[in-house]
């Protein structure tokens, strides 16, 4: 006689093979997961032993010896991390703007074109045309009460001109007296001195007194380097962009303004570095917060003769 198979033995066969698959497929995952766990352990143990193995061989050298590789390292991954800085900030990943929300800048007609050009509000510019440092104690009542968390100074082609400094030291020793009254005010405001961007050609040959601004700067380089402010150097900026003078020699066209404002920023991202704090521009202001431009009057681009304006 033929067995005949009941339905549900069919159905508790299927339901073993079910089982069994699931039962492998959970012992697949498993091993897969420790297979992943040990792997990484093993990663993790490399790398501790590798840093043992590189402490160890460290023991026996001479400290100074240590310290010197140390030092390189780190100087290598600043350089990397300002490169990684500059690219973000050229290329609008970073809106550099929006690092000037509290920040204040004081100067000549060269300062004034941050605001007529609407980068930044008025209210944030104190400069003028024809401006020299000597001006700078006609707003210091304004600029207190704005109190900035950093103040960057752009002057020097109309103090060069103006006959209120016989040589390039007194003009050094007034603009120091001038820093350290501006910091005694505002000791929680950092300082930073833009170098005098210099002429072209065809401004000296009208006012030979521009050709003296590259020593006048370097004196004022001098000194802010002992008072410990900061500096923004502008000479390899200024040498990219001769394009970007306007048909004067002297001013500068809009397009010069963002890298400007970039030299700026990565002047203040250095020195944070140097001081030990932590990576980044955004100790200057909240990053986060766009400075909200307001449109301004246009400056007089006309210059009077012996002065830059």
């Amino acid at each position: 006689m033929t067995d005949i198979m009941h339905p549900h033995d069919g159905n508790r066969i299927r339901f073993r093979r079910l089982i069994i698959a699931a039962l492998i497929l959970i012992g697949v995952v498993i091993l897969a997961v420790v297979s992943a766990v040990s792997i990484h352990r093993k990663s993790r143990l490399g790398q501790i032993e590798e840093g043992l193995q590189f402490l160890k061989a460290q023991e026996s050298k001479d400290p100074q010896e240590v310290e010197q590789v140390l030092s390189k390292q780190k100087k290598a991954r600043m350089k990397s991390e300002r490169a990684e800085m500059q690219k973000k900030l050229e290329n609008g990943t970073i809106d550099v703007w929006s690092l000037f929300g509290d920040t204040v800048i004081m100067g000549d007609s060269r300062a004034v074109g941050f605001s007529a050009f609407g980068f930044l509000p008025q209210s944030r510019v104190l400069a003028a045309s024809g401006n020299t440092i000597d001006k700078i104690k006609d707003q210091e009542d304004e600029l207190v009460q704005l109190n900035p968390s950093t103040l960057f100074l752009c002057y020097g082609l109309n103090d060069i001109v103006a006959g209120l400094w016989d040589t390039k030291e007194d003009y050094a020793n007034d603009y120091e007296a001038i820093l350290d009254e501006l910091h005694q005010k505002l000791p929680d405001t950092a300082i930073y001195v833009n170098q005098t961007i210099p002429v072209q050609q065809a401004a000296i040959n009208e006012t030979p007194a521009f050709g003296n601004v590259p020593e006048w700067s370097k004196a004022v380089h001098q000194m802010v380097q002992k008072k410990g402010y900061g500096w923004v150097d502008m000479d390899d900026l200024v040498s990219a962009h001769q394009d970007l003078y306007d048909a004067d020699a002297i001013h500068m066209q809009k397009e010069f303004y963002p890298l400007w404002a970039t030299q700026m920023m990565l002047s203040v991202y250095d020195s944070q570095q140097k001081d030990g704090e932590s990576t980044g521009v955004s100790g200057t202001s909240d990053a986060g917060n766009a400075v909200n431009s307001t449109s301004a009057t246009s400056t007089d681009g006309s210059v009077q003769s012996g002065s830059a304006d």
